[in-house]
Parts: C-alpha cells; sequence; structure tokens
C-alpha cells in the first residue's frame, strides 16, 4: 500500500502504484528533506546542489531569505 496514492482524475492509482515517502527534518542547527522510492533514500538538494540547509530565516525589508543565504545576516543582522 502507498502511503499517498494520486492519479489523475478519473483514472486509477493501480498503474501509478509506488511506495514512496517523503521525510522533512526540522533541525535546530540544520534541515533536510529526504525521500524514499522503492525502497531507496534519496536526499534532496537545494538549487546549489547542497543537501543540508542551515535552519536560518531572515526577515529583510523586503523580503524573507533562507538557509546559507540568510546566514551572511547573523553578524550585520542579527535580530
Amino acid at each position: 500500500m502507498a502511503l499517498l496514492q494520486i492519479s489523475e482524475p478519473g483514472q486509477s492509482t493501480a498503474p501509478h502504484h509506488h511506495n514512496l515517502a517523503c521525510g522533512i527534518d526540522l533541525g535546530t542547527t540544520n534541515s533536510l528533506v529526504a525521500s524514499v522510492m522503492s525502497g531507496q533514500t534519496r536526499l534532496i538538494s537545494d538549487q546549489n546542489n547542497n543537501s543540508m540547509l542551515p535552519s536560518i530565516v531572515h526577515y529583510g525589508q523586503d523580503k524573507m531569505t533562507v538557509g546559507a543565504d540568510a546566514y551572511q545576516y547573523t553578524t550585520t543582522d542579527p535580530t
């Protein structure tokens, strides 16, 4: 049995049956996402090919920044 069954409208889930799982670790230092597909675990990487994301969020005047990009603000704008 799949953890989550998704199919196109009007189609059975049977032809698309896969065992899928996704886990999210929201750690206090780092966060990561991993998926399991047919028994194989795979870490999900960001656009810079990093699988571990620093658990940092920076709220600037005009935008929100997360992860490694937000780390640069820890010394200049630590609030």
